[in-house]
């Protein structure tokens, strides 16, 4: 490079480090040059920026335990009937007594996902079928491990008590609540729309089922 190509190059440098950016210059300064002043900033309001935190997404609040069946009715009625199991080859099917083999689920959004399965995925638990369940009518459909979506997402959790319910979506839209039953002769759980009318309207080898209220998790509230 030429000793003055050099020189200018090293002047421009300097000079540049010594005129203040116009972008930190305050008004009096541009009028002493004769500069027009700077455009007004503009600022966000109290109010958007409450709104912009009030619809920030918040992570629902999930809950841990085993799944706990109470009798809804009879001489049992409110004691423990047993847990969802955790069995190896029939998935979360049917009842145990036995605390060892109960199975450990999260709670969260909606959904019930196993958490110690020895059985294979789908790992939520919920409804399976397109039997249409309605008020008056004995049909039924299985209370079954489940893939991830309308079928498992069916679930509504009391916090203060632990309690859950759950609602079904039929194939034509219309939505009912959903009631549990269990049958001791083949140990299996079932959803109805009706438990009066599944109980009636059972064969004879299904006479004994037993009504049951809603699934709690035991150890809610348990908040994560």
């Amino acid at each position: 490079m030429q000793p003055f190509a050099a020189a200018l190059l090293a002047c421009l440098a300097l000079l540049a480090l010594m005129v203040p950016s116009e972008a930190g210059v305050t008004n009096s300064e541009r009028f002493r040059r004769g500069l027009p002043p700077l455009p007004p900033v503009k600022r966000a309001t109290r109010t958007f920026a409450a709104k912009r935190q009030a619809n920030s997404p918040l992570s629902s609040p999930s809950y841990s335990g085993a799944l706990q069946l109470r009798y809804a009715d009879g001489p049992q009625v409110g004691s423990t009937a047993g847990y969802v199991a955790n069995a190896v080859t029939t998935g979360p099917t049917g009842l145990t007594v036995n605390t060892a083999n109960e199975l450990s689920v999260l709670y969260q959004g909606g959904s019930i996902q196993a958490t110690n399965a020895l059985f294979p995925a789908p790992y939520y638990i919920g409804g399976s079928g397109t039997t249409p369940l309605a008020t008056g009518s004995s049909a039924s459909i299985p209370f079954i491990n489940v893939n991830a979506g309308p079928s498992a997402k069916i679930w509504t959790l009391d916090p203060t008590t632990g309690a859950l319910t759950a609602s079904w979506t039929n194939p034509d839209g219309s939505q009912i609540a959903l009631a549990l039953i269990y049958t001791p002769s083949s140990n299996v759980l079932s959803f109805t729309g009706d438990r009066a009318s599944f109980i009636a309207g059972s064969p004879s080898s299904v006479a004994v089922a037993k009504s049951l209220s809603d699934l709690v998790i035991e150890n809610v509230p348990n908040a994560h």
